[in-house]
C-alpha cells in the first residue's frame, strides 16, 4: 500500500496496489468526489417523470416495457469448451510444477476476461437506463434463494439454471442501478417479489393462468390481447412502480426530493408518518 499527499499538501490521497489471480496489477485511488445530479427527464410534453419497467430474465437479459430486449451474452457458455479443455490440461500436470502454474494462469486470465466483458456490458447498460429515465422500476429478486443448491431428481437441470443465473449477474445489475440512481438523482422503485407481473394482463389488468417458464407468449382470456411474457411483465412493473412512486411523492414534505430507492417497507413508513 502506498500513501501520499495531493498537490498542495491539502487533500490526502490513498493509493492501493493489488494483484489478482490472473497476474494483473491494479492501482486504486481513494478520493472524495461530488457527483452532480443529471437533469430531470420528463415525458414529452408533460411534467410527468419518464419511467421504465425493467424485467430481468434468462431468455433475454433485460426486457423494457417498450419491447426493447437485450440478449443474454451467455459468456460462460461461450467459453465453456475452452474452459473445460484447460481444466483437463490442469489436472494432467504435476502439482507444484511450473507447467501447472502456467495452465492455472491461463484459466485465471480467461475468467478475468469473462468478468471484464460482463462488467463492461452491465455498466454501459445501467448508465444508459439511468441517463434516459427518471424512474426505474425493477422486481425485488432474492438471488440467493434462486441459487439454492440443486438436489433431487431435477438437480442437473437446476444446476444449469443456477449457472445461467450466475452468468447473468442479476445481483450486479441491480447493485449498479441502485448506486447510480443515488449518484444522479434518479429513483429506483423495487416492486414486491410476489407481485404477479407475469400473470397480470397489462392491457386490462385481469389475471391470467399460471404458466410454465417455457411459455413465452400468451393470450389474455378476458380481453384477448396477445402478450409477450417479458414485455408484459415489464409493463406491469412500470405501472405498479409508478403507483408506489406517486404514493410516496404525495406524502413527502414540500421541497423534499423523492428518495433514491423506494421499497414497499419505505412506503408503509412514509404513509404512517403522513
Amino acid at each position: 500500500m502506498v500513501t501520499g499527499v495531493a498537490r498542495g499538501g491539502v487533500v490526502p490521497v490513498r493509493l492501493s496496489v493489488t494483484r489478482d489471480r490472473a497476474g494483473r496489477y491494479f492501482v486504486s485511488t481513494l478520493v472524495e468526489e461530488r457527483i452532480a445530479p443529471l437533469p430531470e427527464v420528463f415525458v414529452s410534453g408533460s411534467r410527468e417523470p419518464k419511467a421504465v419497467g425493467v424485467d430481468v430474465g434468462l431468455a433475454s437479459l433485460v426486457t423494457l416495457d417498450d419491447g426493447t430486449k437485450l440478449d443474454h451474452p451467455r459468456l460462460l457458455k461461450r467459453y465453456a469448451e475452452k474452459l473445460a479443455r484447460l481444466q483437463r490440461e490442469l489436472h494432467k500436470k504435476v502439482r507444484g510444477s511450473r507447467n501447472r502454474e502456467k495452465v492455472r494462469q491461463r484459466i485465471a486470465r480467461l475468467y478475468a476476461l469473462i468478468g471484464d466483458v460482463r462488467r463492461d456490458m452491465l455498466d454501459k447498460l445501467t448508465t444508459r437506463l439511468v441517463r434516459e429515465n427518471q424512474v426505474l422500476v425493477v422486481e425485488d429478486l432474492s438471488v440467493t434463494t434462486l441459487l439454492r443448491a440443486a438436489r433431487g431428481k431435477g438437480r442437473r437441470r437446476k444446476a444449469k439454471l443456477n449457472q445461467a443465473i450466475r452468468d447473468a449477474s442479476w445481483g450486479e445489475l441491480l447493485r449498479q442501478l441502485r448506486y447510480k440512481c443515488e449518484w444522479y438523482g434518479r429513483t429506483l422503485v423495487v416492486v414486491d417479489r410476489f407481485f404477479p407481473s407475469t400473470r397480470r394482463c397489462s392491457a386490462c389488468h385481469s389475471m391470467g393462468p399460471r404458466m410454465d417458464v417455457s411459455v413465452r407468449e400468451w393470450a389474455c382470456p378476458a380481453c384477448g390481447a396477445v402478450l409477450d411474457r417479458d414485455v408484459n411483465a415489464a409493463a406491469n412493473l412500470r405501472d405498479e412502480g409508478m403507483r408506489l412512486y406517486w404514493l410516496v411523492a404525495a406524502c413527502l414534505p414540500p421541497g423534499r426530493r423523492t428518495p433514491a430507492v423506494i421499497r414497499v417497507s419505505e412506503l408503509e413508513e412514509c404513509l404512517a408518518a403522513a
